[in-house]
Order: structure tokens, then C-alpha cells, then sequence
């Protein structure tokens, strides 16, 4: 029952790792509005080395696709393929009018296309999984999320993950600011002197990100901006 537990617990984490990236095709709207170039950029950022490990057996891997599925991990990408495929024939209506009746029939025709590609990202992410779990696990993983309590998590945590957003926001900027300020009262307390808040917000614009990786905490109110 602990190591049951433990394997919830660790799964809750990632699905919010991960989840939280799933609101990715909500802004992906936004970004893909204005006419983008035909040709793909040279130098695009190269994927995980997922390529260095082992290859799943394909039960493991048909078991890392269940969980994603029972998960709802991956839901937020399913309208992203209809939504690239409007804004494309958007933007090639927009220059050749007189062809949007053509352009409109050519975008349909091609979903089925492009649905295997939805395919082709669960597959990628699972691999993911199949690398931290064994098959035992993926196994009640998947039982988890097939039960009442299991199935509401995965229809709920992308509203709470929603609304957290904020909350995260306020959080760190709150954090930010009080560091800034405490840092100061100790130096002026040694007979120093930092300057006052403007400066901490000159500062606080040019820092550096903190070792780990983690961006400064001026850049994590961003999400705050687009629930």
C-alpha cells in the first residue's frame, strides 16, 4: 500500500509538470495568428535526446499510452491539429481569396493526415515514462486513473492547474519582494546601503537566472498576465 501510494504521488507530480505544459495550444492560438514563414526556421531547438534510450518493449510502451490517455495528460493537444490547420487556411485564404473554397476543401482532406501525427507525440512522450516505470507500475497507474476518484483527477486538474496559475504568480512575486527587502535591512543593519525599490526593480530586471536553471522570479508573473 506505501509503494502504491508513493506511485500516486509521483505520478500526481508529473501529471502537473506535464499538464501545465498541456495549456500550451491555448496560447499556441494566440502565437500562430499573424502569417508565419512557409519554411521552418534553420537552427529550431533540437528535441530531448530520447533517441539515447533504450528501446520500450512494445508492452511497456502500450502501457505508457494508456496511462497517458487515462492520465488526460496529452488532452490539451487534441484541438491543436484542427486549430494550425484553420489558421493555415486562414492565412493562405487571406492572400488568394478566390481560392478559400479550394483551400477550405484541401484543409479537410488532410486531417486524417495529420491525425497520426497526434498519435506520433503520445508515443514520444510515453517513451518518457517507460525509461521511470516499470510495467508494474504503468500498470497500476493506469488502474488508478480507470477508478472514480482516479478519472475526476484527471478531469480536474487541468482547472486547478488553470487557477493556480495566479496564485503561483502573486507567490513569487511576493517572494521576490520580500528577499529584496530583508536583504537590505541586513546590510543597512551592517553599514551598507543597497539603495531603495527602484533600484531593487533596475536590478532585478538584469539579473542573472538562478543556478538549476530556474528564471528569475520577476519572469515567473508572465503566466499571472494569461490565465
Amino acid at each position: 500500500m506505501l509503494r502504491q501510494r508513493r506511485i500516486f504521488a509521483l505520478a500526481a507530480v508529473v501529471a502537473g509538470l506535464l499538464a501545465g505544459s498541456a495549456v500550451l495550444p491555448a496560447y499556441a492560438q494566440d502565437a500562430t495568428q499573424a502569417p508565419a514563414a512557409d519554411v521552418p526556421t534553420a537552427g529550431a531547438p533540437a528535441a530531448p535526446a530520447a533517441a539515447n534510450q533504450p528501446e520500450p518493449s512494445p508492452e511497456r510502451l502500450t502501457l505508457a499510452i494508456q496511462f497517458l490517455k487515462a492520465s488526460g495528460l496529452t488532452t490539451g493537444f487534441d484541438d491543436i491539429i484542427p486549430q494550425f490547420m484553420t489558421q493555415a487556411s486562414q492565412i493562405y485564404s487571406s492572400r488568394r481569396p478566390e481560392l478559400r473554397g479550394m483551400i477550405n476543401d484541401a484543409a479537410i482532406s488532410l486531417i486524417p493526415e495529420f491525425v497520426k501525427k497526434r498519435d506520433d507525440l503520445d508515443k514520444a512522450l510515453a517513451r518518457f515514462y517507460t525509461t521511470k516505470f516499470t510495467d508494474d507500475e504503468l500498470k497500476q497507474l493506469v488502474t488508478f486513473y480507470q477508478t472514480p476518484v482516479g478519472a475526476k483527477f484527471s478531469k480536474e486538474q487541468q482547472n486547478i492547474l488553470r487557477d493556480s496559475v495566479p496564485v503561483v504568480g502573486n507567490w513569487t512575486r511576493d517572494l521576490q519582494d520580500s528577499i529584496m527587502l530583508r536583504l537590505r535591512q541586513e546590510v543597512q543593519k551592517r553599514g551598507g546601503q543597497l539603495g531603495g525599490p527602484d533600484a531593487d526593480a533596475t536590478a532585478q530586471g538584469n539579473a542573472p537566472a538562478a543556478q538549476g536553471g530556474a528564471a528569475p522570479a520577476g519572469n515567473a508573473q508572465a503566466p499571472a498576465q494569461n490565465p
